[in-house]
């Protein structure tokens, strides 16, 4: 079980040491939940919720008695706007095109030859860690050991329908999968070619690089877009071959009406967050690329749609005494393992609610509802004719 606990003093001398700040300070930041103390599984892990010392948010420091492991926080990547201005700018001579999916971002490391996938926060996921280990952990176990286990990690994204977090269907995985798109070795990301060849050996997926192109040939570089918009998929990561300067991403204007399409489902939640800054990457797309007359028209009517038409919905289902919330399937080797999983996540302050449980194929499938706050706040706004937000 993933909990919270009381720290000994000697964990506060530990994760000290290991960010090398002041113990006094470890234990402020403590009281204050800067620094979040955890265990999972015996295994005792702190986790960092803003930048710290040089350590970026979330940042994890894995320890027990006598020692310690830090895991660098994923750092954030600088999103383009307007690829025909920051490409060549940007970037020396070559750049890496590799698709970025649309999942959620893990770490994975190994310690005491155990797997264990950290969340973007910095959390322990047992979810995860127990998927990921019957998906590939064999696989992983022996990669991390060929290059280094103690001071390598793998960061990628699992996509699919069956995890808690972001569900989008990809084809080539339906209901999970993980595809490395960075191999770090003390939290420096290593070449895009050296995770080919560490992922490709082993047979660990890793995302898919779409094209070497030169920092100049913008133009394959929105061809390479424009399919991926045709497909639905989310859009594209570029990186120099040899990691001399920081990746840049871009999203497809598809991805970034689908998700104002998903988020204003929840508009009082996700909805404040999703809807400015997808706004601005049609705004910076629509003039790079010109659009005028009927094809802005288009766009505008696209935008407006997905704004107000599933929020609009979401009004009509709370009107009529139905719950919002987010419904999905989960699969666990057993009982224990789903009991452990809404264990943690009530320690989240999320409450899940199972809705049936079945067996299929050996394993314990689940359908789980995610009640979403947006619920109660309709609901006081239609009783009361009164919005919280002025």
């Amino acid at each position: 079980m993933a909990e919270e606990w009381t720290p000994e003093p000697w964990v506060y001398d530990t994760i000290a040491d290991a960010l090398g700040i002041e113990r006094d300070r470890v234990e402020n930041l403590v009281r204050s939940r800067v620094i979040r103390i955890r265990s999972y599984r015996g295994i005792m892990y702190a986790s960092l919720r803003r930048e710290l010392a040089g350590y970026p948010e979330g940042t994890v420091i894995l320890f027990g008695r006598g020692w310690s492991r830090v895991v660098h926080g994923y750092p954030p990547i600088q999103r383009a706007v307007l690829l025909r201005v920051a490409v060549p700018r940007h970037f020396i001579d070559k750049v890496v095109v590799e698709e970025k999916l649309n999942g959620y971002n893990v770490r994975v490391v190994l310690i005491d030859d155990r797997v264990l996938a950290i969340t973007r926060g910095g959390l322990v996921c047992p979810y995860t860690t127990a998927r990921l280990t019957r998906l590939l952990g064999e696989k992983i176990k022996e990669a991390l050991r060929e290059i280094g286990a103690d001071d390598h990690y793998l960061a990628g994204e699992v996509i699919g329908l069956e995890n808690p977090y972001t569900r989008y269907f990809y084809p080539e995985a339906p209901k999970f999968g993980y595809f490395v798109f960075d191999i770090f070795r003390e939290g420096k990301p290593l070449p895009p070619r050296i995770r080919d060849e560490v992922t490709e050996k082993h047979g660990i997926p890793h995302v898919p690089v779409l094209g070497i192109v030169d920092k100049d040939d913008v133009d394959s570089i929105k061809a390479i877009l424009e399919k991926l918009n045709r497909e639905g998929r989310e859009g594209i990561v570029m990186k120099d071959p040899e990691y001399r300067v920081p990746p840049l991403k871009y999203t497809t204007p598809a991805t970034n009406i689908g998700d104002l399409r998903y988020g204003m489902r929840f508009f009082m939640e996700e909805g404040r967050s999703f809807l400015f800054s997808r706004i601005l990457r049609e705004i910076f797309r629509a003039y790079e690329e010109g659009l005028q007359g009927p094809k802005l028209d288009s766009l505008a009517l696209e935008l407006g749609t997905a704004i107000l038409k599933p929020a609009i919905e979401t009004v009509t289902l709370v009107a009529k005494g139905e719950m919002v919330a987010e419904e999905f399937e989960l699969e666990f080797a057993n009982a224990d393992e789903l009991n452990e999983f809404v264990d943690y996540m009530s320690s989240l302050g999320i409450d899940l609610v199972i809705l049936s449980t079945w067996e299929e194929n050996g394993f314990l499938k689940a359908r789980i509802r995610k009640p979403k706050d947006t619920w109660v706040e309709v609901r006081k706004i239609l009783e009361t004719g009164l919005t919280p937000i002025d």
